[in-house]
């Protein structure tokens, strides 16, 4: 029997995942909801479930941010995002955070069992060779994404080879080759919406033998590295500065990737990918570094740990002391205590 947390800040939403999985008798149950990440997040800390659903947009802390939170002390759930198509295929595959699946509203009791089922076939030591092609594919799209032509071709490359060696029917082949192509193009499209570049089924249903699935897929990734040379990305540095500065300045508030990502104008999932590749670190890691920091200089000030725990934005007590010890190796009273002793 899996255990499952909810997090959506719609109530028809909670009550409806609780009531089909009641109604089918499926093997899971919600043993935790909340309406807002903040609440989430201690919820799921508590109940430590086998599976998360969350919805992508969230007051207090968004979905994306949820996870990345929740994976630093539940690595090992799986995670599950409510969203609309697009948004959710830009965010599953650029934040690389091991979300097995997605829901687009409405949720349906067909899409409940395909989840369940997904994740008992990602439990399944069987279904590695999957993996490696989503790792593959995880590769690829974030290269898109931030629009990088180097190493674009040879990640597509990746992608074929680990296909050919995991997917020996021809005709299942090109299926999943068409998925994985249209998922490319659709995120191409998205940010280059004047570029002649796509794909059809009837296209692919043409093709014959390996190599010319190959060449075709390679002529598309061409497509995309030309235009990705000849643009000019100079905005990205001054972008992720100017966001530096105002995290620096607002980060004891509960902003996620969401609210940052409105300020600049940007796909949350585009800003992620890019927030990783300038800073070294994603968000959730910076902004934890940071708090933790400012923690500490409060501390040596002779502020009560209750009091910095707020200062710097974890309302939760308990949870606060625990980031505290996972980064510093001792609790706040013990860095405090020592502080005395140095004084």
């Amino acid at each position: 029997m899996y255990r499952m947390v909810v997090a959506d800040d719609e109530y028809i939403v909670v009550e409806g995942i609780k009531a089909i999985l009641e109604r089918q008798k499926l093997q899971c149950e919600v043993v935790g909801y909340a309406y807002n990440g903040i609440d989430a997040l201690d919820v799921i800390q508590e109940k430590k479930p086998d599976i998360v659903i969350t919805d992508i947009r969230m007051p207090g802390l968004d979905g994306l941010s949820l996870i990345e939170s929740c994976k630093e002390f539940l690595p090992e759930a799986s995670y599950v995002v409510i969203s609309g198509y697009t948004e959710f295929e830009y965010a599953r595959r650029a934040i690389t955070l091991g979300v097995v699946n997605y829901i687009d509203k409405p949720v349906t009791i067909q899409k409940i069992e395909e989840v369940l089922q997904e994740v008992e076939k990602r439990s399944n030591p069987p279904q590695y060779a999957y993996n490696r092609i989503i790792r593959e594919t995880d590769r690829v799209v974030d290269m898109v994404l931030i629009g990088k032509a180097e190493g674009l071709e040879e990640g597509m490359e990746g992608i074929l080879q680990v296909m050919r060696e995991t997917v020996p029917d021809f005709e299942q082949y090109k299926q999943e080759i068409y998925k994985i192509m249209s998922m490319l193009v659709q995120i191409f499209k998205e940010s280059n919406p004047d570029a002649v570049c796509q794909i059809t089924h009837h296209d692919v249903e043409k093709l014959h033998g390996e190599e010319e699935c190959r060449q075709y897929c390679l002529s598309l990734i061409r497509k995309m590295s030309e235009l990705f040379l000849g643009k000019k990305v100079g905005s990205s540095h001054r972008v992720i500065q100017k966001l530096l500065q105002f995290i620096d300045e607002k980060y004891a508030d509960n902003i996620g990737l969401n609210e940052l990502a409105m300020l600049v104008n940007m796909n949350p999932a585009y800003l992620s990918i890019l927030f990783r590749n300038e800073v070294g670190m994603s968000y959730v890691k910076y902004l934890t570094d940071l708090r933790i920091k400012k923690a500490k200089e409060l501390l040596d000030e002779g502020m009560k740990v209750m009091d910095v725990s707020e200062k710097v934005g974890y309302y939760n007590y308990r949870y606060f002391c625990e980031i505290f010890k996972k980064y510093q190796g001792i609790t706040p009273n013990e860095y405090k205590g020592h502080t005395r002793r140095r004084d």
